[in-house]
Protein backbone atom coordinates (compact mmCIF):
# COMPACT_ATOMS: atom_id res chain seq x y z
CA UNK A 1 0.00 0.00 0.00
CA UNK A 2 1.41 3.11 -0.86
CA UNK A 3 1.11 6.62 0.62
CA UNK A 4 -1.22 9.18 -1.29
CA UNK A 5 -1.92 13.05 -1.05
CA UNK A 6 -4.37 14.76 -3.01
CA UNK A 7 -4.81 19.12 -3.37
CA UNK A 8 -7.95 19.96 -4.17
CA UNK A 9 -10.09 23.37 -5.23
CA UNK A 10 -13.45 22.98 -3.97
CA UNK A 11 -16.85 25.76 -4.35
CA UNK A 12 -15.42 27.30 -7.46
CA UNK A 13 -11.85 27.55 -6.45
CA UNK A 14 -12.62 29.42 -3.00
CA UNK A 15 -11.21 26.60 -0.77
CA UNK A 16 -8.26 24.78 -0.76
CA UNK A 17 -8.56 20.96 0.47
CA UNK A 18 -5.85 18.39 1.44
CA UNK A 19 -6.90 14.90 1.76
CA UNK A 20 -4.31 12.35 2.68
CA UNK A 21 -3.84 8.53 3.03
CA UNK A 22 -0.71 7.69 5.43
CA UNK A 23 -1.50 4.30 6.30
CA UNK A 24 1.59 2.90 5.15
CA UNK A 25 3.99 5.72 6.66
CA UNK A 26 2.10 5.19 9.94
CA UNK A 27 2.41 1.53 9.87
CA UNK A 28 6.25 1.92 9.20
CA UNK A 29 6.45 4.22 12.30
CA UNK A 30 4.64 1.41 14.37
CA UNK A 31 7.33 -1.33 13.49
CA UNK A 32 10.07 1.51 13.72
CA UNK A 33 9.51 2.08 16.82
CA UNK A 34 7.28 -1.08 18.18
CA UNK A 35 4.69 1.05 19.08
CA UNK A 36 1.48 -0.05 21.43
CA UNK A 37 -1.88 0.58 20.01
CA UNK A 38 -2.53 4.09 21.88
CA UNK A 39 1.00 5.17 20.79
CA UNK A 40 0.39 4.28 17.37
CA UNK A 41 -2.67 6.46 17.12
CA UNK A 42 -0.83 9.28 18.73
CA UNK A 43 2.41 9.24 16.65
CA UNK A 44 0.12 8.34 13.73
CA UNK A 45 -2.28 11.95 13.83
CA UNK A 46 1.42 13.59 14.34
CA UNK A 47 3.00 12.29 11.22
CA UNK A 48 -0.51 12.84 9.50
CA UNK A 49 -0.48 16.14 9.99
CA UNK A 50 3.08 16.44 9.93
CA UNK A 51 2.63 15.53 6.21
CA UNK A 52 0.52 17.97 5.59
CA UNK A 53 2.24 20.80 6.75
CA UNK A 54 5.44 19.52 4.90
CA UNK A 55 3.34 20.04 1.89
CA UNK A 56 1.69 22.89 2.91
CA UNK A 57 4.53 25.02 3.96
CA UNK A 58 7.69 23.93 3.05
CA UNK A 59 8.67 25.50 -0.65
CA UNK A 60 12.35 24.54 -0.96
CA UNK A 61 14.42 21.91 0.02
CA UNK A 62 16.73 23.73 2.40
CA UNK A 63 13.27 24.20 4.21
CA UNK A 64 12.40 22.47 6.99
CA UNK A 65 9.89 21.86 9.89
CA UNK A 66 10.17 20.76 13.71
CA UNK A 67 7.08 20.07 15.53
CA UNK A 68 7.08 19.57 19.27
CA UNK A 69 4.20 18.87 21.30
CA UNK A 70 4.86 18.68 25.46
CA UNK A 71 1.86 18.07 27.14
CA UNK A 72 1.33 16.51 30.84
CA UNK A 73 0.48 13.31 29.86
CA UNK A 74 2.67 10.06 29.72
CA UNK A 75 3.88 9.72 26.62
CA UNK A 76 6.07 12.49 27.57
CA UNK A 77 7.12 14.88 24.68
CA UNK A 78 6.64 14.62 20.74
CA UNK A 79 8.84 15.54 18.31
CA UNK A 80 8.52 15.41 14.35
CA UNK A 81 10.76 16.49 11.98
CA UNK A 82 10.08 17.44 8.15
CA UNK A 83 12.00 18.49 4.93
CA UNK A 84 11.80 18.19 0.99
CA UNK A 85 13.43 15.63 -0.79
CA UNK A 86 11.94 16.86 -3.85
CA UNK A 87 9.13 19.77 -5.10
CA UNK A 88 6.71 16.13 -4.65
CA UNK A 89 8.30 14.42 -1.94
CA UNK A 90 7.71 15.11 1.86
CA UNK A 91 10.19 13.26 4.30
CA UNK A 92 9.45 12.93 7.96
CA UNK A 93 10.50 11.26 11.41
CA UNK A 94 8.89 11.17 14.76
CA UNK A 95 9.30 9.58 18.25
CA UNK A 96 7.92 10.34 21.51
CA UNK A 97 9.31 9.86 24.85
CA UNK A 98 7.05 6.51 26.09
CA UNK A 99 6.86 4.71 22.86
CA UNK A 100 5.32 1.79 25.43
CA UNK A 101 2.58 3.33 26.91
CA UNK A 102 -1.20 1.61 26.45
CA UNK A 103 -3.94 3.09 28.26
CA UNK A 104 -7.76 2.12 28.35
CA UNK A 105 -9.99 2.45 25.54
CA UNK A 106 -12.45 5.77 26.43
CA UNK A 107 -15.73 5.03 27.21
CA UNK A 108 -16.79 5.32 23.62
CA UNK A 109 -14.47 2.46 22.49
CA UNK A 110 -11.81 4.88 20.89
CA UNK A 111 -8.37 5.47 21.75
CA UNK A 112 -7.31 8.01 24.52
CA UNK A 113 -5.56 10.20 22.81
CA UNK A 114 -5.68 13.16 24.25
CA UNK A 115 -5.22 10.76 27.64
CA UNK A 116 -1.92 10.08 26.69
CA UNK A 117 -0.88 13.50 25.23
CA UNK A 118 -2.39 15.21 28.04
CA UNK A 119 -4.32 18.35 27.82
CA UNK A 120 -1.58 21.04 29.53
CA UNK A 121 1.25 21.59 27.81
CA UNK A 122 2.18 23.22 24.28
CA UNK A 123 2.44 23.04 20.72
CA UNK A 124 5.95 24.60 19.31
CA UNK A 125 6.52 24.77 15.19
CA UNK A 126 9.53 25.84 13.65
CA UNK A 127 10.49 26.19 10.35
CA UNK A 128 13.39 27.42 9.00
CA UNK A 129 15.60 27.35 6.27
CA UNK A 130 19.44 26.50 6.30
CA UNK A 131 20.70 28.16 3.02
CA UNK A 132 19.03 31.74 4.36
CA UNK A 133 18.41 31.03 8.13
CA UNK A 134 15.34 32.43 7.90
CA UNK A 135 13.03 31.67 11.13
CA UNK A 136 9.84 31.00 12.11
CA UNK A 137 8.50 30.15 15.58
CA UNK A 138 5.04 29.80 16.64
CA UNK A 139 3.83 28.17 20.13
CA UNK A 140 0.32 28.22 21.73
CA UNK A 141 -1.19 25.89 24.34
CA UNK A 142 -2.38 22.77 23.95
CA UNK A 143 -6.12 22.60 23.48
CA UNK A 144 -7.24 18.80 24.41
CA UNK A 145 -4.14 16.62 23.35
CA UNK A 146 -6.47 15.11 20.48
CA UNK A 147 -4.00 16.52 18.29
CA UNK A 148 -6.46 17.89 15.18
CA UNK A 149 -8.27 20.03 18.24
CA UNK A 150 -4.62 21.19 18.89
CA UNK A 151 -3.30 21.69 15.35
CA UNK A 152 -6.68 23.54 14.55
CA UNK A 153 -6.00 26.23 17.27
CA UNK A 154 -2.65 26.87 16.09
CA UNK A 155 -3.87 27.38 12.48
CA UNK A 156 -6.17 29.95 13.61
CA UNK A 157 -3.88 31.65 16.51
CA UNK A 158 -0.55 31.46 14.95
CA UNK A 159 -1.26 31.54 11.21
CA UNK A 160 -4.31 33.49 11.18
CA UNK A 161 -6.13 30.61 8.75
CA UNK A 162 -9.96 29.56 9.69
CA UNK A 163 -9.26 25.84 9.30
CA UNK A 164 -11.33 22.27 9.24
CA UNK A 165 -8.61 19.38 10.41
CA UNK A 166 -9.20 16.10 10.73
CA UNK A 167 -7.32 12.95 11.42
CA UNK A 168 -7.70 9.15 12.30
CA UNK A 169 -5.83 6.32 12.85
CA UNK A 170 -7.64 2.93 12.52
CA UNK A 171 -5.80 -0.31 14.26
CA UNK A 172 -6.50 -3.50 14.61
CA UNK A 173 -4.64 -6.81 15.92
CA UNK A 174 -2.56 -6.59 12.64
CA UNK A 175 -1.33 -3.24 12.85
CA UNK A 176 -2.79 -0.35 11.53
CA UNK A 177 -5.51 -1.11 9.25
CA UNK A 178 -6.39 2.50 8.08
CA UNK A 179 -4.82 6.45 8.42
CA UNK A 180 -4.88 9.31 7.01
CA UNK A 181 -6.69 13.14 7.33
CA UNK A 182 -7.84 16.03 5.70
CA UNK A 183 -7.33 19.97 5.96
CA UNK A 184 -9.74 22.67 4.34
CA UNK A 185 -8.72 26.12 4.18
CA UNK A 186 -10.93 28.66 2.85
CA UNK A 187 -9.28 31.25 0.75
CA UNK A 188 -9.73 35.04 1.00
CA UNK A 189 -13.14 34.98 -1.66
CA UNK A 190 -14.75 32.23 0.42
CA UNK A 191 -18.36 33.17 0.95
CA UNK A 192 -20.14 32.53 4.57
CA UNK A 193 -22.67 30.24 2.41
CA UNK A 194 -19.45 28.10 1.20
CA UNK A 195 -18.11 27.99 4.82
CA UNK A 196 -21.58 26.92 5.96
CA UNK A 197 -22.04 23.78 3.62
CA UNK A 198 -18.63 22.70 4.79
CA UNK A 199 -19.47 23.00 8.41
CA UNK A 200 -23.00 20.68 7.17
CA UNK A 201 -20.89 18.09 5.15
CA UNK A 202 -18.28 17.73 7.61
CA UNK A 203 -20.71 17.39 10.64
CA UNK A 204 -22.71 14.55 8.23
CA UNK A 205 -19.86 12.55 7.41
CA UNK A 206 -17.90 10.02 9.25
CA UNK A 207 -14.57 9.25 10.53
CA UNK A 208 -11.54 9.89 8.12
CA UNK A 209 -10.25 6.58 9.03
CA UNK A 210 -13.87 4.99 8.53
CA UNK A 211 -13.76 6.64 5.17
CA UNK A 212 -10.72 5.02 3.89
CA UNK A 213 -11.42 1.73 5.20
CA UNK A 214 -14.91 1.78 3.22
CA UNK A 215 -11.94 2.22 0.11
CA UNK A 216 -13.06 5.72 0.10
CA UNK A 217 -10.77 7.61 -2.98
CA UNK A 218 -9.23 11.02 -1.61
CA UNK A 219 -11.52 12.66 -4.39
CA UNK A 220 -14.37 11.59 -2.68
CA UNK A 221 -13.21 11.98 0.46
CA UNK A 222 -12.67 15.68 -0.50
CA UNK A 223 -16.53 15.48 -2.45
CA UNK A 224 -17.79 14.78 1.40
CA UNK A 225 -16.53 17.05 3.60
CA UNK A 226 -16.84 20.03 1.41
CA UNK A 227 -20.30 19.16 0.20
CA UNK A 228 -19.11 20.27 -3.44
CA UNK A 229 -19.85 17.58 -6.48
CA UNK A 230 -17.66 19.45 -8.76
CA UNK A 231 -13.85 19.85 -7.19
CA UNK A 232 -10.45 20.36 -8.97
CA UNK A 233 -7.45 18.15 -8.40
CA UNK A 234 -4.57 20.65 -7.99
CA UNK A 235 -1.85 18.20 -7.12
CA UNK A 236 -1.98 14.72 -7.18
CA UNK A 237 0.81 11.78 -6.69
CA UNK A 238 2.01 14.05 -3.46
CA UNK A 239 4.44 11.27 -1.20
CA UNK A 240 5.30 11.17 1.79
CA UNK A 241 8.38 9.01 3.66
CA UNK A 242 10.00 7.68 6.63
CA UNK A 243 13.80 8.82 6.83
CA UNK A 244 15.96 9.67 9.30
CA UNK A 245 19.34 11.15 8.32
CA UNK A 246 21.43 10.35 11.21
CA UNK A 247 25.26 9.52 11.42
CA UNK A 248 28.12 8.65 13.78
CA UNK A 249 29.64 11.73 12.72
CA UNK A 250 26.12 14.06 14.33
CA UNK A 251 26.83 11.77 17.44
CA UNK A 252 29.85 12.10 17.62
CA UNK A 253 29.69 16.29 17.58
CA UNK A 254 27.01 15.93 20.18
CA UNK A 255 29.66 14.24 22.52
CA UNK A 256 32.06 17.31 21.32
CA UNK A 257 29.92 19.74 22.93
CA UNK A 258 29.98 17.79 26.33
CA UNK A 259 33.49 19.16 26.45
CA UNK A 260 36.76 17.52 27.98
CA UNK A 261 35.94 17.34 31.00
CA UNK A 262 32.65 15.51 30.45
CA UNK A 263 34.03 13.10 28.37
CA UNK A 264 37.07 12.57 30.51
CA UNK A 265 34.21 11.52 33.41
CA UNK A 266 33.28 8.98 31.19
CA UNK A 267 35.95 7.37 30.02
CA UNK A 268 37.18 7.10 33.90
CA UNK A 269 33.79 5.36 34.94
CA UNK A 270 32.87 3.61 31.82
CA UNK A 271 35.39 3.04 29.55
CA UNK A 272 32.96 4.23 26.18
CA UNK A 273 29.89 5.39 25.25
CA UNK A 274 26.55 3.99 23.76
CA UNK A 275 24.10 6.07 21.56
CA UNK A 276 20.43 5.03 20.31
CA UNK A 277 19.19 7.24 17.76
CA UNK A 278 15.47 8.10 19.19
CA UNK A 279 14.11 8.56 15.29
CA UNK A 280 15.31 4.94 14.07
CA UNK A 281 16.79 3.28 17.26
CA UNK A 282 20.13 2.87 14.97
CA UNK A 283 22.76 2.83 17.46
CA UNK A 284 26.39 3.90 17.14
CA UNK A 285 29.72 3.21 19.85
CA UNK A 286 32.42 5.21 20.54
CA UNK A 287 35.37 2.99 22.27
CA UNK A 288 38.08 4.21 24.94
CA UNK A 289 40.65 5.04 22.02
CA UNK A 290 37.66 7.34 20.11
CA UNK A 291 37.08 8.92 23.27
CA UNK A 292 40.57 9.94 23.84
CA UNK A 293 40.84 10.89 20.31
CA UNK A 294 38.03 13.43 20.88
CA UNK A 295 39.56 15.23 23.63
CA UNK A 296 43.04 15.42 22.28
CA UNK A 297 40.88 17.04 18.92
CA UNK A 298 38.06 18.34 20.93
CA UNK A 299 37.88 22.36 19.30
CA UNK A 300 36.04 23.75 22.72
CA UNK A 301 38.42 22.20 25.30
Amino acid sequence: MENKITKFLAHEKRVAVMCLDTTALVEEIRKIHDLTPTTTAVLGRVATVSSMMAHLNLKETSDNLTIQIKGNGPIGTIVSICELEDLRTATIKVYADENKLELPLKENGKIDVGGAVGNYGFLNVIRQNDITNAKYNGIIPLVSGEIAEDFTEFFAKSEQKPTALALGVLVDKNGVKRAGGYIINPLPDATEEDITKIEQAIANSKPISTMLDENLSLEEIAKIVTGDENIEVLKENLQVKYKCNCSKDKFERGIRSLGKDEIQTILEEDGKIDTECNFCHKKYHFSKEELEFLIGDCPIC
